[in-house]
């Protein structure tokens, strides 16, 4: 394989990958030595490709993200709002949103950006006081939440452990 071929091959695996890859799993991969992976990468982001080494390995830097707006049944009780929040955010996503179809006021969409176990506890929190309601309880349909995740394959992950929770309203998975 020639060099040009090889530095293009590593690019695309780390591409493709939304986690880091050791340079040794690099290396075996592309039959070269370690300290030829780490010369590669030099010269890649010498290019202005944002390649990160990290203790797990290397990583391209994505500020990319992917979105999808999912239907959701509404809640009978708190503890279906923090499953689906929970489900979402421990495989990898984030919830930007939610969004009612409310009888009178038409749309309403209120920002969520729910991305850690921390932002769902203080959530849920301000939910269970008498001050607050969720925007779900104006209406008797189902909500809306935009997500995003940095792969469109988390986010095929989230839609089908939230199906197989019976948490979206379209119960066959596409």
């Amino acid at each position: 394989m020639k060099v040009k071929e090889r530095r293009e091959l590593l690019l695309s695996i780390l591409n493709k990958s939304a986690k880091p890859i050791k340079g040794d799993e690099l290396a075996n991969t592309l039959n070269v030595s370690r300290q030829v992976i780490v010369q590669d990468i030099a010269l890649i982001r010498a290019t202005g490709v944002d390649i990160i080494a990290t203790p797990q390995g290397y990583v391209i830097y994505n500020t990319k993200v992917t979105t999808k707006t999912i239907e959701c049944k509404n809640h009978v009780n708190g503890d279906e709002f923090y499953n689906e929040l929970k489900t979402i955010v421990d495989l990898g996503g984030k919830v930007k949103d939610v969004i009612v179809k409310h009888p009178i006021y038409g749309e309403i969409k209120v920002d969520l950006d729910i991305d850690s176990n921390r932002d769902i506890d203080e959530f849920m929190k301000k939910a269970s006081s008498d001050e607050f309601k969720q925007l779900s309880t104006l209406t008797k349909e189902s909500h809306l939440h935009t997500i995003e995740a940095k792969s469109e394959e988390i986010l095929d992950e989230i839609v089908s452990s939230l199906l197989d929770k019976n948490i979206l309203v379209n119960n066959r998975k596409k």
